[in-house]
């Protein structure tokens, strides 16, 4: 195994002798990777330590890398690493397994010659099992700064060195590595359009009015504007507010407030055109004739106009927030109260649809 660990070394230094062709390809602003590390611990801040599985000698390590770049600046590291150290104390063979999990960070655009810096941190695991004396298992944090450049399209090399500190000791080792990633999932950004092919597309195509109302798409603040309407400079519908009134008129018998079913078609059409403007309200005016106590006429006129307001009501939905009843009484006659014909006109209810509707102008 430490022959394996030496050879992946030796691969990954390589990329790093002079004069080889390693090309500067631009990094992707987003990517996926796994890769092979190689690298040297030097571990001669526990030389100190009493404890033998602590007094490692310095030794090769290799790992396998699984990277994540989420934009240019930021990126997620984790690693599994084997080695096989001796101690410095009878040369007793240890099995060390680690694995790490960190940040990096990477600036979006500059760079040392094609390289790109960048720097990070994170955790490790460590679990080292020492021949013939158990194990041991370590927590430590770790620091690290390194450069990147890209050998080919999807074929990444990196090297730098990371100072790790064993949490409960408190020692610090530092490692030399380097590595090689295959990216995958990759993302750039979309390429720059001179200003030569816009103006050629310019020239080319006219400018679009999908609506055809006469203003360009680039300038149109109202797309999908109505066939045939009148609009404005930036292609919206000109509007024009009117005044919507209806009028309605239901008899009642002498003395009566019951509404009679032949004047429910009437009411239906003004319930129609209160349901066609939802913003309307209405109107009820009831009436009587002169017939009776001036008082007693009062209530019997308020008493017709809240019956014609429950038919609305019950008969045809209409909301009674948007319905408003008076009574009259006697003091609105229509005809003369003098002849049976000229009362019965008197007896009635009018009523009043009013709002404002808003509707495009045509041209």
């Amino acid at each position: 195994m430490q022959q394996r660990i030496l050879a992946l070394a030796a691969l990954c230094g390589a990329a790093l002798i002079p004069g080889m062709a390693v090309s500067a390809e631009n990094f992707p602003i987003s990517y996926t990777s796994v890769g092979v590390e190689g690298s040297y611990v030097d571990s001669g801040n526990s030389r100190n330590k009493s404890a033998v599985q602590d007094n490692l000698d310095n030794y090769l390590e290799g790992g396998l890398n699984l990277t994540h770049q989420f934009n240019p600046n930021v990126s997620l590291f984790t690693q599994a690493s084997y080695a096989e150290p001796e101690t410095r104390v009878n040369n007793v063979d240890v099995d060390l397994w680690r694995f790490s999990l960190g940040g990096r960070v990477h600036p979006g655009k500059f760079r040392l010659g094609g390289w790109r810096p960048f720097g990070g941190g994170g955790y490790s695991y460590t679990n080292l099992d020492i021949d013939g004396g158990g194990s041991k298992n370590e927590d430590s944090l770790y620091l690290e700064g390194g450069l990147q450049r890209m050998m080919a399209p999807r074929f990444l090399f990196e090297a730098g060195v990371r100072a790790r500190t064993e949490l409960e000791d408190g020692y610090v080792d530092g490692q030399y590595f380097a590595g090689v990633h295959y990216l995958f999932n990759r993302k750039f950004p979309a390429a720059p359009r001179s200003d030569i092919a816009i103006k050629a597309k310019a020239a080319v195509a006219p400018p679009k009015d999908s609506d055809g109302d006469g203003v360009i798409d680039e300038l149109d603040k109202c797309p999908n504007t109505p066939q045939g309407a009148l609009v404005d400079a930036d292609g919206c519908a000109k509007e024009l507010t009117r005044e919507i009134r209806e009028t309605l008129y239901v008899e009642f018998e002498h003395d009566k407030t019951a509404v009679r079913t032949e004047f429910f078609p009437e009411i239906e059409k003004l319930a129609e055109v209160m349901r066609q403007y939802p913003s309307s309200t209405i109107l009820l005016e009831g009436h009587t004739d002169s017939t009776g106590p001036a008082s007693y006429n009062q209530r019997l006129s308020k008493s017709r106009a809240d019956a014609v307001m429950k038919v609305l009501i019950d008969e045809f939905g209409i909301m009674s927030a948007r319905i408003t009843t008076t009574g009259m009484g006697e003091s609105q006659p229509v005809a003369s109260n003098s002849s049976p014909e000229g009362r019965a006109q008197n007896r009635r209810v009018e009523a009043i649809v009013s709002g404002e509707h808003t509707e495009i102008m045509k041209k």
